[in-house]
């Protein structure tokens, strides 16, 4: 394998910079009024899953290919797409027993997930980096339910038929919880600096970017502060991993070329989500429209860690 000296990622100052400003610039516009967020909300979080959400996921039957010496075969396809369209079809099944419990492991699925993809490359031991993970991710998806308490709970409502009203440190101590879910995270940062797996350099970036994101969560409408984090955070920090990964698979990738590898399954995606607009929008309301968006993000995304985990496990040279 072929490695490059200098891979362009989220970490390279040129492009946090970039994403910092553009969190920054749409926290500024948000707190002046300047953006439509109540009727345009929904327009924007479309936008980005378009833009690189579904970009991000749509080659992972080439990341595989790598990860588990998979070939063109047809045993091998079969492993592969049964594998993964199993899992969709065994979580969209829980779905539709037991939403409760599908929406919990989906909390904490994403919570992970998404802490993984943003300090996985902090290389912290195997007992530090889960709870680091976790950490990250119960700041992520925990700070914008607990700042639009009264926003989220619709959405609540519409994906499991529960309300968040009943919660009474959630809806009574806002402030606190707030307070916590950021002070928290900021802690474990310090004490990944402190144990030695996080540099100064590290340590600061990551405040930096959890002292942008607490403004962007705590004052922008909780889908476009989503869709800001999941695009422009998660999903093209995602893209840029792995074009770093084909180079050094021996398959030079620049972005243009990412987003020809991700077209096939990119379309797919789009005609599946289109068939499900025109659906929602002939049977039922804007808010279950979004509560089957976030289903059908939960049902993608599992198979999808999974080959992430697997990714990050053989970086750090675990066989598993």
């Amino acid at each position: 394998m072929s490695t490059t000296s200098s891979p362009v990622s989220l970490r390279s100052w040129s492009v946090f910079s970039a994403v910092l400003a553009l969190t920054v610039a749409v926290t500024t516009l948000s707190f002046w009024g300047a953006l439509p967020l109540e009727s345009g909300a929904f327009a924007i979080l479309m936008g980005v899953v378009v833009l690189t959400g579904i970009p991000h996921g749509a080659v992972d039957h080439l990341v595989a290919a790598q990860l588990y010496d998979l070939d063109a075969s047809w045993t091998d396809q079969a492993k592969f797409y049964g594998f993964y369209l199993a899992l969709m079809a065994l979580y969209g099944g829980l779905w539709l027993v037991a939403p409760v419990a599908s929406l919990a492991v989906f909390l904490v699925m994403t919570m992970y997930h998404f802490g993984q993809a943003d300090l996985a490359y902090l290389a912290s031991p195997d007992r530090q980096h889960r709870l680091a993970y976790l950490s990250r991710g119960l700041f992520l998806i925990g700070l914008p339910i607990a700042a639009f308490p009264n926003v989220v709970a619709p959405i609540f409502d519409a994906i499991v038929g529960t309300s968040l009203s009943g919660w009474a440190l959630l809806m009574h101590h806002q402030t606190a919880v707030v307070g916590g879910l950021i002070a928290q995270h900021g802690l474990v940062l310090v004490a990944l600096w402190a144990g030695g797996v996080a540099s100064t350099t590290a340590l600061g970036r990551e405040l930096l970017s959890v002292a942008v994101l607490s403004l962007l969560f705590y004052t922008v409408h909780p889908l476009v502060a989503f869709a800001v984090y999941f695009g422009f955070w998660h999903s093209l920090g995602h893209i840029l991993e792995l074009i770093r990964f084909f180079n050094q698979h021996d398959q030079p990738t620049s972005l243009v070329d990412f987003y020809r590898k991700a077209m096939l399954f990119t379309v797919l995606s789009f005609v599946l989500l289109g068939a499900l607009y025109a659906a929602g929008d002939a049977f039922g309301t804007p808010m279950e429209m979004i509560a089957l968006l976030f289903i059908l993000i939960s049902v993608m995304t599992l198979p999808h860690m999974i080959i992430v985990e697997r990714l990050y496990q053989q970086r750090k040279g675990h066989p598993a």
